[in-house]
């Protein structure tokens, strides 16, 4: 049963809460978009497959950074990044 969702001027959609509970996405944070045909569909960014929903490859990834324009070397200086930052918080503790 489709499900309406409003699209704000800030170009946001909230999803509602029944529809994250029935494709099991409540505790999901990240989503990879993306258009197919007339439809934008989300797949669930993780690093652990869901048995509720397709995880999205890193094909998926690749395109979309390609699309908005985040070349391979901003990737690698974000990943080094978090790491670091990684590093440093786990010594605070």
């Amino acid at each position: 049963m489709p499900i309406p969702v409003k699209l704000t001027r800030a170009h946001q959609v909230t999803l509602p809460k029944k529809l994250l509970e029935r494709a099991g996405w409540l505790k999901q944070e990240f989503f990879v978009a993306e258009l197919k045909g007339n439809y934008l569909l989300l797949k669930p960014l993780s690093l652990e497959p869901s048995p509720q929903a397709p995880m999205a490859s890193f094909e998926d990834l690749r395109r979309h950074f390609a699309r908005i324009g985040i070349t391979r070397k901003e990737i690698h200086r974000a990943v080094r990044w978090a790491r670091r930052a990684e590093r440093v918080a786990r010594r605070r503790h």
